[in-house]
């Protein structure tokens, strides 16, 4: 019971414990007294094998110079809540001995742990400093060669004058504000693989959780792991990881605040073991108070050092941690700087030297501002690495294997004489000049965004890779450059007197400027694009593919060039001016509107090259793309095909000069006044509408150097061809449309299907053959050929000539050949009804008014007619027969110009037929039969296109009339029965137009044809009786034109059949 001073207030209660028994109930009985404190004596050494209860804020243990040893195989634990006091003048011992468990637990406010030192064993032993407790040790924290953790956390804070690991594993966790201060050194890990090794965990993580020390101390860790986190500091005057020989270390440095080196000393990484240091996330890894230190890598032959800048290798990159030192060196051993961030812009200023070798890794951006030496290699194998970051600073001295991007961004002169070689790019961004000496063979290209890049050696611009200049100068110095693409949106290649190729494959555009005397190649199947203003005076070769301008004047107007054959120097719409020309492949001016202008104020050589124009094809007022030879020297030789492409013209007649395309000022010649042969236009004509346009030397009076475009020729043809004619008609002379060959092959077409379809219609006789005389059934009873039903076929050739009047007077001639085959489908002793089908094919030569001349062969139409018709037959005995027919027809075309490019088109037609015919016999034997045939007939013809127009049919639909009379006879003879005839027909056909209708795009152009005339017919045949229901039938005839705007005539038409009774 504890006594109570005068005046009543609780005094200290005192108890004694001399064993663990009695420490037991004395801590109850203190934890229950009532008094204020309480004041336990321990007066013997004590082993506590059991958990104590734990001690409550009022209660103070003292052990005096006691030692205490803490543990069991069942465990054992010393538990101080808050305010609660365990001291002691000796050493406390945990887990002091194999297969025994020991703890001391200090937690929460006021809660105090003293003694001399703490020391764990070969046990498993657990301290546990938290909750604002503390603990104070005035000698050393060691672990020995069991497990032994050490927890300091929540504002906690544990402090001893060394802390040492032993042979087993520890691990040490300070966070939430714990601190452990160590007055002189922390030595941890015994080294792995050595005899006395042991490894060593720490982690130190929160605000103001921090493993420090005071006056001159030391870290020194030598196998296991550290990781300092969220605002973690580990910090001793001189800090050295993984430094002796069989070390393995590895540290974790992460998070805003995070700090983790040296004070005064320096922060020594590896030595002669093995340690990885990663930092990142905004930590910070120094060496020295103000990274005033140098941090020194590995200094053994057996030291591997690693440092990572983000995300060790292998991992996804983390945003960068900060390095403070005055450098970093490696005297020995392997050393390895990766940088592994995601960064932006990472300024890494620390200079590197000794034989260290640095990687990017990372996707982010490395700017190396030091003055760096390191012997070893540079890597890049992602992100970028960049020389410098804007200033005068930032520099490596040996080779670079890129992969990724290697930058250099000085403001000042630099001079890189590493090789660079791997499959990344190297950018130039800085304003600087980059000066390269070395022999490179990267393959990812070259980027110019500012300053200048220099060739400084034969070897510095590798060959055959791509460059692109968006900004700044890529300065060829004194040596030759053949790039696989040259593209950018800005800057100057400055050539100064070398050569630059572009030999690319693909196709790329550069904006940029081409300044300097030397000259430029473009070769490779790609399209290059200019759009800069260039100013080169060098020769621009263009020996493949196309060199394109992609604005107004981008090509040099100082430079000469040549074009190769299969080449194309493309003007695509820009006008531009050059020195001269010498053109082997092509030449274009043509863009999406006509208009550009390409100047040449020097020779223009032809060597059977092309210029391809694109003119508006119309009347003379109608725009055009020109060549324009300007000056004294401007003279035109050789061969020039000039190609013209049609710019939404719609084709009209042109009047007086035409359409000017080559034009010659300021003394220029083009021979237009001598051989007129520098220029000759691809193919004879160019096409549009219902026109052909021609080019020709000189203006209408034949004077000047112009070239023209008319689509109108002289009356009487020109005398002097020179492959393009002398002009489109003299001062006064008559000048004539010069339609193209497709006019009149389209404008003959209606009336060629129309003359098909009568083919096929044919009469009756000529359908079907003579009635079967009357035969005996089996019985002998007479029965009558009309009651039964016939199949019936004939093979038909018809020979046609058409002319017609009209605005081209088309003419055709040629031969159809095909069959028609039919059956009753039913019939008696008057009538009989059924069904045919028939085709008929040929080709048709057609002549008409093209090319300004009457008459000319234009081409052939190939025509295919499928049939189909149906008939009805009425007779009575007395001779008098009416025959109706209705017939529906698919055609098909293809029309085949003499010089030009066949197409094809289809379309259909109906007719209608009534015949009417009366025979009477006029000897023995003999009949005449006068007849009367009415037709109509409507041709419909698709839309079809052809180069420069679009061709819609308006056929006239018509009407004609057939008269005829036709004389028979029937002759017995052994052979069976024959009814040979004779008839004599004239057809007349009512007059109307078809138009042809050639439209463009803005407009269209009517070519008429006239429709109707008479002609006339004799024609000779037989039917041949076989048997009593087999007989042949056939016929020769021919048509003569008798008057009209459509003449008709043929040669022999032939039709021969056979019908059969069923």
């Amino acid at each position: 019971m504890a006594a109570l001073a005068a005046g009543g207030a609780a005094q200290a209660a005192p108890f004694t414990a001399a064993t663990e028994a009695e420490l037991i109930t004395a801590i109850n009985d203190a934890n229950a007294s009532p008094d204020l404190s309480s004041t336990i004596t321990v007066t013997k050494a004590i082993t506590v094998t059991t958990t104590l209860p734990q001690l409550s804020s009022k209660v103070t243990v003292n052990t005096g110079t006691f030692a205490t040893t803490i543990g069991s195989a069942a465990g054992a634990t010393l538990d101080l809540q808050t305010g609660a006091t365990y001291q002691a003048a000796a050493a406390i011992q945990v887990g002091s001995t194999a297969n025994t468990a020991g703890t001391v637990v200090a937690q929460g406010s006021g809660a105090t742990l003293s003694a001399t030192a703490l020391t764990t064993g070969a046990g498993q032993s657990t301290i546990s400093i938290l909750d604002g407790a503390s603990a104070v040790f005035t000698g050393n924290l060691n672990t020995g060669a069991g497990s032994a953790t050490v927890n300091v956390g929540k504002g906690a804070s544990l402090s001893a004058s060394n802390l040492n690991t032993g042979t087993g594993q520890t691990a040490i966790n300070v966070v939430g504000g714990g601190k452990i201060t160590l007055g002189t050194n922390a030595n941890l890990g015994g080294g792995n693989g050595l005899a006395n090794g042991g490894i060593t965990d720490v982690v130190v993580s929160g605000t103001g959780s921090a493993l420090q020390f005071t006056g001159a101390s030391g870290y020194y860790h030598h196998a296991g792991t550290l990781e300092v986190s969220a605002g973690g500091f580990v910090g001793a005057n001189t800090v050295q990881v993984g430094f002796r020989a069989g070390d393995m270390f590895t540290a974790t440095v992460t998070g805003p605040g995070s700090v983790f080196g040296s004070v005064n000393n320096n922060l020594s990484i590896g030595g002669a073991g093995t340690a990885t240091v990663t930092v990142a996330e905004g930590a910070t890894l120094r060496s020295g108070i103000s990274g005033g230190n140098p941090l020194s890598l590995s200094n053994s032959a057996t030291g591997v050092s690693i440092l990572n800048i983000g995300a060790p290798v292998g991992s996804a990159a983390l945003s960068p941690g900060v390095v403070t030192a005055s450098g970093i060196t490696s005297s020995a051993g392997q050393s390895t700087i990766n940088f592994n961030h995601n960064a932006s812009n990472y300024e890494f200023a620390v200079p590197i030297g000794g034989n260290v070798i640095v990687n990017q890794i990372g996707s982010g951006t490395t700017a190396l501002t030091g003055a760096n030496t390191y012997a070893g290699d540079t890597t890049i194998t992602a992100g970028t690495l960049q020389l410098g970051n804007g200033g005068t600073t930032g520099s490596i001295s040996g080779n670079v294997v890129n992969n990724a991007t290697l930058a250099i961004n000085h403001s000042n002169a630099f001079g890189f004489a590493g090789a660079i070689s791997g499959g990344g790019v190297l950018q130039q961004l800085g304003a600087g000049t980059t000066t390269l000496t070395g022999t490179n063979s990267y393959t990812g290209g070259t980027v110019v965004q500012a300053g200048r890049l220099l060739a400084g050696s034969a070897g510095a611009f590798v060959q055959n890779t791509a460059y692109t200049v968006n900004g700044g100068t890529l300065d060829l110095g004194a040596w030759d450059l053949t790039a696989s693409s040259l593209s950018g949106t800005g800057g100057t290649v400055a050539l100064n007197a070398q050569t630059l190729t572009a030999n690319q494959a693909g196709d790329s555009t550069y904006a940029g400027a081409i300044t300097g005397t030397g000259g430029v190649v473009k070769s490779g199947a790609g399209v290059l694009t200019l759009s800069g203003t260039n100013s080169y005076s060098g020769t621009t070769s263009v020996t493949q593919g196309t060199l394109r301008a992609g604005a107004v004047n981008t090509f040099s107007s100082k430079s000469a060039t040549v074009v190769a054959n299969g080449a194309t120097l493309d003007l695509a719409g820009y006008s531009q001016t050059l020195a001269s020309v010498n053109n082997s492949g092509t030449v274009s001016l043509a863009g999406t509107t006509p208009g550009t202008t390409l100047t040449v104020t020097g020779p223009w050589v032809g060597n059977g090259g092309t210029l391809r124009l694109g003119t508006a094809l119309g009347n003379s007022s109608s725009a055009s793309d020109r060549l324009v030879l300007s000056g004294a020297t401007a003279i035109a030789s050789g061969t020039t095909n000039v190609q013209i492409t049609n710019l939404g013209g719609l084709g009209a007649l042109t009047s007086g000069n035409g359409i000017e395309v080559i034009s010659a000022i300021n003394g220029a010649t083009t021979t237009a006044q001598t051989t007129k042969n520098a220029f000759a236009l691809s193919g004879g004509h160019v096409d549009a509408g219902a026109y052909e346009y021609r080019l020709y030397a000189a203006d209408a009076a034949g004077a000047g150097e112009n070239w023209y475009l008319r689509s109108t020729v002289a009356a009487v043809p020109p005398t002097d061809g020179g492959g393009t004619g002398t002009g489109g008609g003299s001062s006064g002379g008559v000048v004539v449309p010069a339609y193209r060959a497709e006019v009149p092959l389209y404008a003959v077409l209606p009336e060629q299907f129309r003359q098909a379809n009568l083919s096929m219609l044919g009469s009756l006789h000529l359908r079907m053959g003579d009635s079967i005389r009357s035969a005996t059934n089996d019985a002998g009873s007479a029965i009558a050929g009309q009651s039964y039903r016939q199949a019936w076929g004939r093979v038909i050739s018809t020979d046609r000539t058409t002319s017609q009047a009209g605005t081209v007077s088309p003419t055709s001639r040629g031969r159809l050949t095909g069959f028609q085959a039919g059956t009753d489908l039913w019939a008696d002793a008057h009538w009989r009804a059924g069904v045919y089908v028939g085709q008929l094919d040929g080709d048709m030569r057609v002549n008409g008014f093209a090319s300004g001349l009457l008459d000319l062969g234009v081409g052939i139409n190939d025509l295919k007619n499928q049939y189909v018709g149906v008939y009805g037959t009425w007779k009575n005995d007395g001779g008098l027969y009416v025959d109706g027919v209705l017939q529906g027809g698919r055609h098909r075309y293809t029309a085949s110009p003499t010089l030009g490019l066949g197409s094809g088109g289809k379309g259909s037609s109906v007719l209608a037929s009534v015949e009417v015919g009366q025979s009477f016999g006029i000897a023995a034997g003999w009949t005449i039969e006068p007849q009367l045939q009415l037709v109509h007939q409507r041709v419909n013809l698709d839309d079809t296109g052809i180069v420069g127009a679009l061709i819609r049919q308006d056929s006239h639909d018509g009407w004609l009339v057939r008269a005829g009379v036709r004389v028979k006879g029937e002759i017995d003879t052994s052979a069976g029965l024959f009814q040979p005839y004779a008839r004599l027909n004239l057809y007349h056909s009512g007059g109307g137009t078809d138009v042809a209708r050639f439209i463009g795009p803005a407009g269209f152009a009517d070519i008429a044809t006239r429709t109707g005339g008479s002609s006339g017919e004799l024609a000779l045949g037989t039917s041949w009786q076989l048997s009593r229901s087999t007989s042949l039938y056939g016929e020769l005839g021919k048509l003569w034109d008798m008057s009209g705007d459509a003449r008709n005539s043929s040669g022999v038409n032939a039709s021969v059949g056979v019908k059969v009774l069923w």
